[in-house]
């Protein structure tokens, strides 16, 4: 499908691959993995533009097969001309070819239908032919079904039916990606490319594109720092490092141990090489000038110079670099607690939302709860009104000894925009102990060299993000609360912080739509409901399994709809009427319009069932158009024929 021969890519000056071969084959599900800035972006985008006359590579080459069609999610959206369509409409236009289809049968069909058309002419019969072809074409690629596909996709990633006629701008960052995403899925390209895909999901629409992911019958690459998301989808794992990929044929999880592996099968390789290298220069120093000798010392020496030449130094094992939150007085046993807290927003339209309704809540000693909730469910809102930032309703009241430290979404504002990164830690640090830390703290945040002395003012919104997560670590607390503070971290960063926050002694609250990162810290679930609060005691992993028993339970009633037969129609229609003896002129004329309606409701099953076979649309001359004529008719006296018998009825 897609092959990469000894490739060279270059970003400005710095080379990203050098040399490099991959291969992405039929239905492969491929999970791109390494660290921030080698690369993985750049190498989706190129892959997105080949063949476009966008992207050029300094060597190698490129094989795309002739039927592979590719869709791109970046990182950063721009919509563009596309601003003032609707949700739905933007999202329908996903499939180029069906909506070309869709506008020509359009035309076609007012051309059937205008008044004064011969319909004995030759040149109907080529009309009609057309039609018909078209038609079949628009159902054999699912064009009757993809609104209803769209709608589906659109509900999956959490939008509303009240928000399909909403316009493109009117949602925000986060809403646009679950817009194209949805766009993306429509098109069912042959090749799929994701980078990030999950950053703006909650979790009820992260599992709902797993699932679709899961059955997706195309290729697909992922960029992911949610480890869950990768485990569940690839089945391979391609990682950047060194300028060069390497290939390992399994998920993230299988990746990790295997990398692992192979780094220390490398480390025995390296150190057997030093001590033979040793060996070997010992023994030429030894009787390189003897003459009995020498021919064998020069033999040893050229040994050593092809080792020397192939000696490869493992890359550099970051798994020891770690850091600690300083350590805070304890706090008493009831860290807070809440009673009948209530909040509520005014709204754009003058109207007002109520985001919590009377809730209570103890929160202790020792607890690490995960706050979760669907997107607006009210999460942000909680941590600020427990952190003291917001004003509500009710009561908050702090116990003994509590110190709070917060990490907001929006903690990047508290940054002096003309200092440096260094000056910005440093001046944060409390002590001298703390100090010393800050240049470690910085390198696990993805901050070393000279980008330590860049300016806070020219950092973009993921850099200064997990500045601000730095400055955290550096302030003792014995309450942290964290609003999302896995975002703009990869995978090494985001291990480095649970490790941390594993040994941290204080009470923990974390808002995150990473499962791992919960699931590494939490003993406590809060869910935010429609206003009200629900706990769960345990692991966020238990809390997932109990809430999808609770979700099951909930739908065990409900039955898959079915077609309703006349019976059921007019037991619809005549809901709430009071019943009436069918005796009389009226009674008897519902009775026979009945009969009548049943009959004609069978008929029309018949013709839905015609006209839903495949070959239906290659019907031999006009019969195509004369049995949809028939149908449409059909359809007319129905009504008709419903509104007679409803006035009979009543």
């Amino acid at each position: 499908m897609f092959e990469a021969r000894n490739v060279h890519l270059s970003a400005g000056t710095k080379d990203l691959l050098v040399n490099t071969s991959f291969r992405i084959g039929d239905k492969d599900r491929v999970g791109l993995v390494g660290l921030n800035g080698s690369g993985k972006s750049t190498l989706l985008r190129f892959m997105s533009e080949t063949g476009s006359g966008q992207a050029v590579i300094s060597e190698g080459q490129i094989i795309r097969s002739s039927d592979t069609t590719i869709g791109y999610l970046p990182q950063e959206i721009c919509f563009d001309d596309d601003l003032e369509k609707n949700a739905l409409h933007y999202v329908l236009q996903a499939n180029t070819k069906l909506n070309e289809l869709s506008e020509s049968i359009e035309r076609m069909q007012s051309e059937l239908e205008a008044p004064g058309q011969d319909h004995a002419s030759a040149e109907y019969h080529r009309l009609i032919e057309r039609f018909s072809e078209a038609s079949h074409e628009f159902e054999r690629l699912g064009g009757y079904k993809m609104e209803s596909d769209a709608e589906k996709m659109l509900t999956g990633l959490g939008f509303s039916q009240s928000n399909f006629q909403k316009k493109v701008r009117e949602f925000s960052g986060g809403w646009q990606m679950r817009l194209l995403i949805a766009r993306l899925l429509l098109q069912k390209p042959t090749l799929l490319l994701l980078d990030e895909p999950t950053n703006h999901l909650d979790i009820d629409s992260l599992r709902w594109l797993e699932n679709y992911m899961l059955n997706y019958e195309h290729s697909c690459v992922i960029v992911s720092h949610d480890r869950f998301f990768l485990d569940k989808i690839t089945t391979r794992t391609l990682e950047i490092n060194f300028r060069t990929i390497s290939e390992y044929k399994g998920n993230y999880s299988y990746y990790e141990k295997e990398k692992a592996q192979r780094f220390e099968l490398m480390m025995a390789k390296y150190e057997n090489d030093l001590k033979k290298m040793a060996h070997l220069k010992a023994f030429v120093d030894r009787f390189r000038y003897k003459a009995t000798k020498a021919k064998q010392a020069q033999s040893r020496l050229r040994q050593m110079q092809k080792l020397e030449a192939e000696l490869l130094a493992p890359e550099e094992d970051v798994s020891g670099i770690s850091f600690s939150f300083p350590k805070a007085q304890p706090s008493g046993k009831e860290v807070m607690k809440l009673e009948k807290v209530s909040k509520s927003w005014l709204l754009p339209d003058g109207t007002r939302k109520d985001v919590l309704q009377d809730i209570n809540l103890e929160i202790l000693r020792g607890d690490r709860i995960a706050i979760v909730g669907s997107n607006g469910a009210g999460k942000t809102t909680f941590c600020r009104i427990v952190s003291g930032d917001l004003d509500h309703g009710g009561s908050r009241i702090p116990g003994h000894n509590v110190s709070l430290n917060y990490f907001a979404q929006h903690q990047t504002e508290n940054l002096n925009l003309e200092k440096t990164v260094l000056d910005e830690m440093m001046d944060a640090a409390p002590d001298a102990q703390s100090q010393r830390k800050v240049r470690d703290i910085l390198g696990c945040f993805l901050f070393s060299g000279d980008s330590v002395e860049k300016k806070t003012r020219v950092l973009s919104g993921g850099e200064k993000s997990r500045l601000s997560l730095a400055k955290i670590l550096l302030q003792a607390s014995n309450l942290l609360i964290m609003d999302e503070p896995t975002n703009h971290l990869d995978m090494r960063s985001k291990e480095m912080l649970i490790d941390a926050l594993e040994n941290y002694d204080g009470t923990l609250m974390l808002v995150s739509h990473d499962r791992y990162f919960l699931d590494s810290l939490v003993n406590k679930v809060v869910e935010i409901k429609n206003g009200s609060l629900k706990v769960y005691l345990g692991s966020y992993a238990e809390y997932l399994e109990k809430a999808e028993k609770a979700r099951e339970e909930e739908q065990k009633p409900e039955l898959a709809p079915q077609k309703k037969t006349f019976q059921e129609k007019s037991s619809t229609r005549n809901a709430g009427k009071p019943k009436k003896s069918s005796a009389g002129h009226n009674g008897l004329n519902a009775e026979k319009l009945e009969k009548k309606l049943q009959k004609l409701e069978e008929k029309k099953l018949e013709y839905e069932a015609a006209m839903g076979a495949p070959d239906f649309y290659s019907l031999p001359g006009d019969e195509t158009r004369k049995t949809v004529d028939r149908y449409h008719k059909l359809c007319t006296e129905i009504d008709r024929l419903y509104q007679e018998w409803e006035s009979a009825d009543s």
